[in-house]
């Protein structure tokens, strides 16, 4: 058994320095959960351990938590910005290699006492594909936020301070999170261990992106996210109305960017996915940046505004743990 185990290791050792993300990624995590020695946590499936990869002397200070939004995932909702270039300007190129997911590279780079994690889950824009309708419930924001709860406790967080980093419809799901964690004793610690909220166009009152769906019919069978993201959803209201006076009162340092730029939807609509005063929460700092509703959470490069607004939150926001 002895000898099968240390061969596995050693095949995930080496998938581990791929230069594919996805598989890199996954082996660090079957080698994470494999190391009973030096790792205590144990990473669910859609849970993903960007940095540290490696056993490392140096103390965690902190957790940072990416968490996607609609047809978003772990790695690819967190690239680089693509840039397009002609042949020369790539010849005269002479910047760092692009990133394929900048809280593995940058993030860890400027912050290597930190643990950075990326969750990943599915999401559809439409019921069209013929399903159990029973399953369309695991859809909700709210069953979605329990099993994610769960997950992400299992991984160890809540035992040390915590950023939530959030784009889109991932910032309604840490909202629900936050709130169920704070009904429950067992998840009390994720709400107390709480640093500070980073949302990237979220869509706290609402889509256009549902509008059309739900009133153009943009979509002919528009999915369960979708619906949860009208501006008259019932629901969506609640939950804004609910998390506002709770983080007033626990006082979360917030960070909230709105894109400025229209998205194409499809070969005929372009639209503001999330409209400025659909991403003001009401609390914290609320900054327009010129992009796309898809790439702002893409920063073109480390000394872009969007990446070195990010670290600062970060940096001001753990001052203190990043200082012990």
């Amino acid at each position: 058994f002895s000898a099968t185990f240390q061969g596995w290791v050693s095949v995930l050792a080496e998938v581990m320095k791929s230069q594919r993300i996805m598989d890199s990624s996954h082996a660090a995590r079957a080698l994470a959960n494999l190391d009973r020695e030096t790792v205590h946590e144990k990473y669910p499936d859609g849970v993903y351990l960007l940095h540290p990869q490696c056993r490392s002397s140096q103390p965690i200070k902190a957790d940072v938590l990416f968490v996607h939004g609609l047809l978003g995932a772990a790695f690819k909702t967190w690239r680089q910005q693509d840039i397009e270039q002609s042949a020369d300007e790539k010849e005269l190129d002479v910047e760092d290699e692009y990133s394929e997911c900048w809280p593995k590279t940058w993030l860890a780079s400027d912050f290597p006492m930190l643990r950075i994690i990326s969750v990943e889950y599915d999401t559809h824009l439409s019921d069209w594909k013929a399903k159990c309708p029973v399953e369309s419930y695991r859809e909700s924001i709210a069953y979605r936020s329990s099993e994610l709860l769960r997950k992400l406790r299992a991984a160890g967080i809540g035992d040390r301070p915590l950023i939530w980093m959030s784009h889109s419809m991932g910032g309604l799901l840490v909202k629900k999170m936050l709130l169920d964690a704070s009904k429950d004793p067992e998840m009390d610690s994720i709400v107390n261990n709480t640093q500070g909220i980073v949302f990237y166009s979220v869509p706290h009152h609402g889509s256009r992106l549902a509008e059309y769906s739900v009133n153009v019919r943009f979509l002919l069978f528009p999915s369960v996210e979708v619906k949860e993201l009208s501006k008259d959803s019932p629901a969506l209201k609640a939950l804004n109305d609910d998390f506002l006076s709770f983080a007033k009162d626990k006082k979360f340092p917030v960070l909230s960017f709105a894109e400025t730029l229209p998205t194409r939807v499809g070969r005929m609509l372009s639209l503001h996915v999330v409209p400025m005063e659909s991403a003001d929460l009401g609390i914290g700092e609320l900054i327009p940046v010129e992009v796309s509703h898809l790439n702002i959470c893409k920063p073109k490069n480390k000394d872009s505004f969007l990446y070195q607004h990010t670290l600062k939150f970060i940096q001001e926001t753990l001052a203190r743990q990043l200082r012990s």
